[in-house]
């Protein structure tokens, strides 16, 4: 990944005087496509981001925090395997070959890495996974692969000539004179001299503040006087990140540097106001053949208030799950109704006719594949995998091929991928675990219940057991209550119990 000192973004920022707010950007096509690159990154690898850059101070996604804290904390003997479990908190994004290529990279996860057994028989993109071959050393090594098929084309997700508005809900319009009077006059905007343009100059790595002034004298016949403000700010695009989930102004934030990793009471009771899909496109989702998974509900009789739920190994398995899921592919289960700051509202400017000579792409960004291997049996969502790469190994030599969709000819054998997180799933049973209303996972264990009713105070007679058959349209609730509340068990299940 490039440092920031040696690739940086700018950004024209057009903002009202008065209000000092923003009423759109103009962006070109790098900046355009590491915005749309939030769609392709997996729950998992938000949360991970944003604890690692903000530490202590890292926003709150709803349950998510709690979820993933959870899954680092829990033993890895409750696994199937330790690469599954590493897959989990690590999990892959199925576009990363296309955000390689991206100006800023805001995602760190390492490239992938082919892994060969000793025979030369087997292969993985994952390490710490034990290969069964005989004489083989029960283990797998790195290797180089070479990649016949690369695509030249650098641009990534928009047309490299392509420029863009960008409004501060994250909505994207074309750069014309037509979405320039259309967006002046949707904010009243009647005199130009009300605004000022500020250029924005955004990286990664974090750089000293220049408080640079430039006032620009513009011909007479010009209508337009504006006043540019260089900024080198850091970390910017972190900012833009959580804004999008947090925020319904992000760039405004952005320019302010005012954190949204706090939002405010009003701000959270607004967003958790609309967990649910409406009826209608709830059953255009659910088939009658959807899997269901059973779980035990522990409730206070006196309030309806969730305590702990007891499951198996595939409930759990479809909640470590969620952590897998890219933002874009969430947005479509969803029906782009997830209450997530602005990031609505980049989803839905994809399906803007005129953009769709400027977007590529379109599909993989709207509906992101899930990476090989990250699908478990335990799954009810209705998501796609991305194929494993075909590998070859070249007869008698130890070179290991992709061959993409051309056919390798003679002289190459094809090695089996080897699944890191074993054939049943990522979780291991028999065991049952508990489920705090956060989403907080661990063994199921009698002390651990009584801590937890002595801790809340309330007494044995008024907890009482249900249960709850979870299918896609339970979760689904259980996804949407996730993002935004850190009650997402109760927010999620409560309208389904018995």
């Amino acid at each position: 990944m490039a440092a920031a000192t040696e690739i940086q973004l700018s950004l024209k920022v057009v903002m009202v005087k008065e209000s000092n707010k923003v009423l759109y950007a103009e962006i070109d096509s790098n900046f355009a496509d590491v915005l749309l690159s939030f769609l392709t990154l997996p729950l998992g690898t938000i949360v991970r981001l944003l604890i690692k850059h903000y530490g202590n101070n890292a926003p709150i996604l709803g349950s998510l925090n709690s979820l993933y804290a959870s899954l680092l904390n829990l033993d890895s003997s409750h696994f199937s395997s330790e690469a599954g479990k590493l897959m989990l908190l690590n999990p892959r994004n199925s576009l990363e070959t296309e955000c390689r290529k991206l100006k800023l990279q805001i995602d760190d996860t390492p490239p992938v890495q082919y892994f060969v057994c000793g025979n030369w028989t087997c292969a993985s993109m994952y390490y710490s996974v034990k290969c069964l071959c005989p004489n083989s050393a029960n283990t797998m090594t790195r290797t180089d692969l070479e990649i016949e098929e690369q695509s030249d084309d650098e641009s990534v997700f928009t047309e490299k000539t392509s420029s863009f508005l960008l409004l501060d809900n994250l909505q994207i319009r074309t750069n014309t004179l037509a979405s320039f009077f259309q967006i002046l006059k949707s904010n009243g905007i009647k005199d130009t001299n009300a605004l000022e343009e500020r250029t924005l100059i955004v990286g990664l790595k974090e750089v000293n503040l220049c408080n640079i002034e430039l006032l620009v004298f513009l011909p007479p016949l010009c209508f337009i006087t504006f006043v540019f403000f260089i900024y080198i700010c850091s970390h910017q695009i972190m900012e833009l990140l959580k804004g999008s989930l947090l925020s319904k102004t992000p760039i405004t934030d952005m320019v302010h540097l005012i954190s949204s990793a706090t939002a405010t009471c009003n701000e959270r009771k607004e967003f958790s106001a609309c967990y649910f899909l409406p009826e209608s496109k709830r059953r255009k989702q659910i088939s009658s053949d959807s899997k269901r998974i059973t779980v035990k509900v522990l409730v206070q009789k006196s309030t309806n208030r969730f305590l702990l739920t007891e499951a198996c190994k595939d409930f759990i398995d479809l909640l470590f799950s969620l952590l897998d899921i890219p933002l874009g592919r969430v947005q479509s289960l969803l029906g782009s109704n997830t209450c997530l700051g602005s990031i609505n509202n980049l989803f839905w400017s994809m399906r803007n006719l005129e953009l769709l000579k400027h977007i590529k792409r379109i599909d993989s960004l709207m509906e992101p594949k899930i990476p090989p291997h990250y699908l478990s049996l335990h799954q009810v969502f209705s998501l796609d995998k991305k194929s494993s790469p075909l590998i070859y190994k070249q007869q008698d030599s130890n070179r290991v091929k992709s061959f993409g969709s051309a056919s390798p000819g003679s002289g190459y054998t094809q090695m089996k991928m080897i699944d890191p997180k074993g054939e049943d799933g990522f979780v291991k049973g028999p065991t049952t675990f508990m489920v705090s209303d956060d989403m907080v996972v661990s063994p199921t264990s009698s002390t651990f219940i009584l801590k937890t009713l002595n801790h809340l105070k309330i007494p044995i007679h008024d907890v009482e057991e249900k249960e709850v058959e979870v299918g896609l349209e339970e979760a689904l609730s259980i996804l949407k209550a996730s993002l935004t509340s850190i009650c997402a068990l109760s927010e999620g299940l409560k309208p389904f119990l018995k």
